[in-house]
């Protein structure tokens, strides 16, 4: 970290014009500061800082050259989601100074850490992220092409005025060309694409970065807390399984998003922000109709005792739990079928938002609805006052609005 005596004071006087107001924050080579324009009617601005303290002269030139590229790509790019570059210049004490747009508000980093539930609302990280996508459909259109390259919550600030997400730090973004190869491997472990430690760099990388941030922002799990293999849901929980408010659409877009090959991501950013304004819609929809509830009552059953059981999943397993074959019902029965005529994954209550239907496994037993046995792997529609019977326990099934 930069020493504070390494620090602007405050009142500071940068080339006769900027006016250090306060620290904000800093990393390994500079600081970041709120200044005032004094040729502007003491605006407001972001004023950051490199400080040229390097081991030898490779770093030196190296430090420079990525400060000097945000500045020529910032001062080129003109998108309500990226902040604007004033000014550039350097002192002759060996500090380089970029000035910008000064943003009010935190970076998503900092709102995850302040959220009382450990995660964001749904419907609040799709529309950051389809404002998101609107900036990289406009850099990964440029001629040529600027891919991001380093894409994650602390990269991006809300604007309180606006009401915008804005990604700040293009300090590894470049242009390249859809022919150059080899590009140099920058990104952040956990949230950087496999092809990008490859050399390799392309649109669907920024994509892929973006869906690690939404599955950060959605579940409050880290992915540089496991970076090479957390997105390999064959053997990790899918986002619904770590976070079960989510919607399985949002579930489905993020794991496109995080597909180990590019091929299999959205083609484009204009691809994903359709994916994302279709579900946001969808999420709309449902908020707007009355929430409805499942109600499944034990009437009957061996062991002698009534339950009722709440149904308001997309899907729910009546069973018996099993913790050797990792079977975890939602309706586990175990206490309550002494006759043991209740399979394992005997059958399961299915609800889509509007009707509720129940469909057998195969079970042993068999199911029965309103007297008539279930044909296995079929779902029926279910209404209130249907009787269920499950092996020998016998329900009835109820709607609450």
């Amino acid at each position: 970290m930069t020493e504070a005596s390494e620090q602007l004071a405050s009142g500071s006087l940068l080339v006769n014009r900027y006016k250090i107001v306060k620290h904000l924050g800093g990393g390994g080579m500079g600081n970041v500061y709120l200044a005032t324009d004094g040729h502007l009617a003491e605006a407001q601005r972001a004023v950051k800082e490199m400080i040229g303290k390097f081991p030898d002269e490779a770093s030196r030139k190296k430090a420079i050259e990525d400060f000097q590229r945000e500045a020529s790509v910032l001062s080129k790019l003109e998108h309500p989601s990226i902040p604007t570059v004033f000014d550039y210049f350097a002192s002759d004490s060996g500090r380089y100074y970029l000035v910008m747009k000064y943003i009010q508000g935190r970076d998503l980093e900092q709102e995850l850490k302040v959220s009382e539930t450990g995660w964001l609302p749904e419907a609040t990280v799709v529309d950051w992220s389809i404002q998101l996508c609107e900036v990289f459909d406009y850099i990964h259109n440029l001629d040529p092409p600027i891919i991001y390259r380093d894409m994650k919550p602390a990269n991006v600030m809300l604007d309180n005025k606006l009401k915008r997400a804005m990604l700040v730090d293009f300090g590894i973004a470049r242009f390249v060309s859809p022919t150059q190869k080899n590009v140099t491997a920058i990104g952040t472990m956990g949230y950087a694409p496999p092809e990008l430690f490859a050399g390799k760099v392309e649109p669907r990388s920024d994509l892929y970065s973006l869906g690690a941030t939404m599955f950060h922002l959605l579940t409050g799990e880290d992915p540089q807390s496991n970076p090479l293999l957390l997105f390999d849901f064959t053997r990790f929980p899918r986002p619904m399984q770590i976070n079960p408010k989510l919607t399985k659409g949002i579930d489905e877009i993020i794991a496109k998003c995080v597909a180990h090959k590019p091929v299999d991501r959205f083609k484009s950013a204009a691809e994903m922000k359709k994916a994302l304004e279709k579900h946001r819609y969808a999420l709309e929809m449902a908020a707007s109709e009355p929430t409805i509830e499942g109600v499944l009552t034990i009437i009957h059953c061996s062991a002698g005792i009534t339950a009722k059981f709440p149904i308001n999943k997309e899907t729910s397993l009546i069973g018996r739990h099993d913790p050797a074959r990792g079977i975890t019902p939602e309706i586990d029965l175990s206490s309550y079928d002494s006759s043991g005529k209740v399979s394992r994954r005997h059958a399961v209550l299915h609800f889509d938002g509007k009707q509720f239907s129940i469909e057998d496994l195969g079970s042993a037993n068999g199911s029965m609805l309103n007297g008539a046995m279930l044909p296995s792997q079929q779902r029926k529609p279910l209404n209130s006052g249907d009787q269920i019977y499950i092996g020998d326990t016998a329900f009835e099934f109820s709607i609450k609005k």
